[in-house]
């Protein structure tokens, strides 16, 4: 059966997820068997996703994210 989603468009998911501080690489992935990680330009042009646990929230906040409290 065909994955409804590629692995190609996973990936970009992911990397605007990061780059927009919705999520980390870890929470992205949590309960998968089959991760999907952010490809070696991304990383090479945004280093501080090299720890996957990184999540960006200053730009979260500054995205207008912000909680109503």
């Amino acid at each position: 059966m065909e994955p409804l989603i590629s692995k190609h468009e996973l990936r970009s998911i992911l990397e605007s997820g990061l780059r927009s501080g919705k999520w980390s690489t870890l929470q992205f992935n949590k309960g998968t068997v089959d991760p999907i990680l952010p490809s070696r330009e991304f990383l090479e042009n945004h280093p501080q996703f090299l720890d996957m646990d990184f999540r960006d929230l200053e730009t979260y906040r500054k995205l207008n994210h912000r909680s109503a409290f």
